[in-house]
């Protein structure tokens, strides 16, 4: 089979828009040990490997197949190594193993003797432990970003840079945005953005402030994800408008949790009184038609508070 333009499956992952496309559920998860060649397609006759997937990886596997030789491969929506997680869409050869029975793991463990289920404790105080505590933004692992549209067709990525948020044990969440932290790749319109636009002086901080339901996410632990609509208020220079924005919320680790956009979020600029400043800024740039609205995407990750 020829295999062309094969990357590792993280170069694969940061070559495309973060938070695109809207999550699926996992069936189940596979431990990957060894290095594993991800496919367009599930045939290794027919498919194309693009991406290769390191050693060590945990895969959420959506979908189950065989191929015409009668070989099964699964799935994969993301994976997780060293409590990263990646995005993907292709396809693996199942291991040996194959995907876990839970009818056989629900009977197994109905007729667990009392010490068997005595020893499972610790994982008890693990899950009590998860949901007691409050989380912070991890800056380093986070990322939120904004498209804009230019003469119509022109398409732009751009980013804030500097984020801070926690999330506490109760479920109230908040997300400051630090605007004079905005890069587009261009230096003056990086500073065009800053004080036409944003107007940082007087509004340092766009801040996001929701209320997670504890009882929408109490399967969280188990299942590693859940998709949640989430209400939240979005406050820029001194304006808020409520929006309520599909999320995916995923366990990566006892220590490492995730909530990434489903789908791009419109974000308008007459919501928040910037449409003199998106005038000033077309002018700056030579009279060009700027679109008024922004697509914007997020993935966030929360390690413990403290």
């Amino acid at each position: 089979m020829a295999k062309r333009h094969v990357m590792t499956a993280a170069g694969l992952f940061a070559a495309v828009l973060s938070g695109a496309g809207a999550a699926q559920s996992c069936e189940f998860y596979e431990a990957i040990d060894t290095q594993t060649e991800l496919y367009d397609k599930p045939d290794a006759g027919a498919g194309l490997a693009i991406a290769i997937l390191p050693e060590a990886t945990q895969a959420c596997v959506t979908e189950e197949r065989s191929d015409a030789a009668g070989h099964k491969w699964h799935r994969l929506e993301f994976y997780t190594v060293a409590n990263v997680k990646y995005n993907v869409d292709g396809w693996v050869r199942a291991t040996s193993q194959g995907a876990p029975d839970n009818a056989a793991i629900a009977v197994a463990t109905a007729a667990a003797p009392e010490a068997a289920r005595a020893a499972a404790s610790p994982e008890t105080d693990v899950r009590q432990a998860f949901f007691a505590r409050g989380w912070s933004l991890d800056k380093a692992r986070s990322r939120l970003n904004f498209v804009t549209i230019k003469k119509g067709t022109v398409i732009e990525t751009h980013s804030f840079g500097d984020l801070a948020g926690q999330i506490t044990a109760e479920g109230d969440a908040e997300v400051k945005i630090r605007l004079e932290s905005v890069a587009t790749g261009i230096d003056i319109r990086d500073v065009r953005m800053r004080f036409l636009l944003f107007d940082v002086e007087q509004f340092p901080e766009a801040t996001i402030a929701a209320r997670i339901d504890p009882a929408a996410i109490a399967s969280l632990f188990d299942e590693a994800q859940v998709t949640y609509d989430l209400p939240m208020t979005l406050t820029i220079r001194g304006l808020s408008k409520e929006l309520t924005v599909p999320v995916v919320i995923s366990k990566l680790g006892n220590d490492l949790v995730s909530v990434s956009s489903a789908k791009p979020v419109t974000i308008s600029t007459a919501d928040f009184g910037m449409e003199d400043g998106l005038k000033k800024l077309s002018e700056a740039a030579g009279d060009i038609a700027i679109t008024p609205s922004s697509p914007v995407t997020f993935e966030l990750a929360f390690v413990p508070a403290g």
